[in-house]
């Protein structure tokens, strides 16, 4: 199923783009009809959207079933993830979530689609994060990682 919901999935992208492009908050798509367009099944259309287009991944999908029943994809806006409470890094928050590379990766890109990095940057700070990444203590790791985040974000609300 990966080259099919790799196709699937570059496809909501590009209708995410256009949109973004002409300034609309997020797409609206019929689940029968993409899947027609896209000659597949409407289940492989949901499995993507769970697997690839979920909140962790920097998207809001709200799915309708039944007659005209429709998807709706929004993209969360990096506003909103700069203006996000920060963690604290208490013993009594540990069961808050971690940052992951996934999270890191689809910040970088949003903030690329709204030319706060430049691509080669996006590209240097992914790899700057995948080091950090590797520390084997999770407390260190989550911190320096949460560290350099912080330093990001604090960079692009300068801007």
């Amino acid at each position: 199923m990966g080259i099919l919901a790799d196709r699937i999935e570059k496809f909501i992208l590009a209708k995410l783009l256009e949109e973004q492009a002409n300034r609309e908050d997020g797409i609206v798509l019929r689940r029968n009809e993409l899947a027609d367009e896209l000659n597949c099944a409407p289940s492989q259309i949901s499995y993507v959207l769970s697997t690839r287009f979920s909140n962790d991944r920097g998207f809001i999908v709200e799915s309708r079933r039944g007659l005209g029943g429709f998807i709706s994809i929004t993209r969360i806006p990096v506003k909103a993830l700069l203006e996000a409470p920060k963690q604290d890094t208490n013993e009594e928050t540990a069961t808050d979530k971690p940052l992951t590379m996934g999270m890191i990766d689809n910040s970088l890109f949003e903030l690329m689609q709204q030319k706060f990095l430049r691509k080669r940057e996006a590209a240097l700070l992914h790899e700057a994060f995948a080091i950090l990444m590797e520390e084997p203590d999770r407390k260190t790791r989550e911190a320096k990682v949460r560290r350099l985040f912080e330093q990001v974000v604090s960079m692009v609300k300068e801007v």
